[in-house]
């Protein structure tokens, strides 16, 4: 039953890096860039989300948050990003590097360098028998959110205009510009959509993991992982890559906790050897 219990909250953890995950591959497949900030935009997401709910409630809070973030995301690539536009792509991954030392500044200058309370509300607080097992309500609302937001970005990138620009900008970027498409609004959409994700991501960690100016550092890395695992800009891969590696982290925590940092590198390098592209990276593809 406690391995059971592990597994369960090993594919939670996985949600959580899923969704960083798929922020990072949309950035890195439309514009090429890896977003070091990500981490640190994560943990914008939990600070903007518990002082909206302390202001309202919680579900305005984990709405509202997340959509401030995108919007700051967009500020970034609009005024900063953009000027790197043609530049080799370690400028842009230096940039994104200051940005997160700049951000983790200005969040413990305004809230300082404390831990933020941030109570569920008592609908969300209690248990759920699953028959086999008692489950903390909350852990499964996680579950269930990000389900709905991988089947509606699956949708958005399928099945609307704007999804499919973004799609084919991953894959031809010089094509969608010559075929008229602003690139820069493409890229600005792209940007404020992916941080948005690790809003979201920060957001629903909140009330687990405690709200600090740091709380985004611990993630930044096995979602880095995630992507190399599942393959750079695979939806799929991000899925796949975030449930295996939660599930491994959870796992190991029951074992022996040191493990916890260690499994991810191994289970990485065993699939790289094997694959190099990851388990569903193919080549000349940018986002599939």
């Amino acid at each position: 039953m406690i391995v059971l219990s592990q597994v369960i909250n090993g594919l939670i953890l996985g949600t959580i890096y899923i969704l960083m995950a798929l922020g990072l591959s949309l950035i890195r497949g439309t514009m090429g860039i890896l977003n070091f900030a990500h981490g640190v935009l994560f943990t914008l997401g939990a600070y903007f989300t518990v002082k909206v709910a302390m202001l309202t409630n919680f579900w305005v809070g984990i709405i509202i948050g997340p959509i401030f973030v995108g919007l700051v995301g967009m500020f970034i690539q609009r005024f900063f990003m953009r000027r790197l536009q043609g530049k080799h792509e370690l400028f842009g991954l230096l940039l994104t590097f200051g940005m997160a030392y700049i951000i983790e500044d200005i969040i413990k200058i305004i809230w300082g360098v404390g831990g933020q309370p941030f109570n569920i509300p008592p609908s969300l607080s209690g248990f759920v028998n699953l028959g086999f097992l008692i489950y903390p309500t909350y852990r499964l609302f996680i579950l269930g959110v990000t389900t709905f937001l991988l089947l509606a970005l699956y949708i958005f990138l399928n099945k609307t205009k704007a999804g499919l620009i973004i799609k084919a900008g991953s894959r031809d970027l010089t094509m969608v510009s010559l075929l008229g498409i602003p690139v820069q609004k493409v890229f600005t959409l792209v940007f404020g959509l992916g941080t948005m994700l690790a809003g979201i991501a920060g957001a629903l960690a909140a009330p687990m993991w405690g709200v600090q100016p740091t709380m985004g550092n611990k993630i930044l890395i096995p979602c880095f992982v995630v992507i190399c695992l599942g393959g750079m800009g695979s939806l799929i891969g991000a899925v796949v890559g975030g449930l295996i590696i939660g599930v491994a982290v959870s796992l190991a925590i029951l074992i022996q906790p040191f493990f916890s940092d260690l499994i991810i590198y191994v289970i990485m390098a065993t699939v790289l050897l094997v694959r190099p592209r990851g388990l569903f990276g193919e080549v000349g593809e940018a986002f599939e």
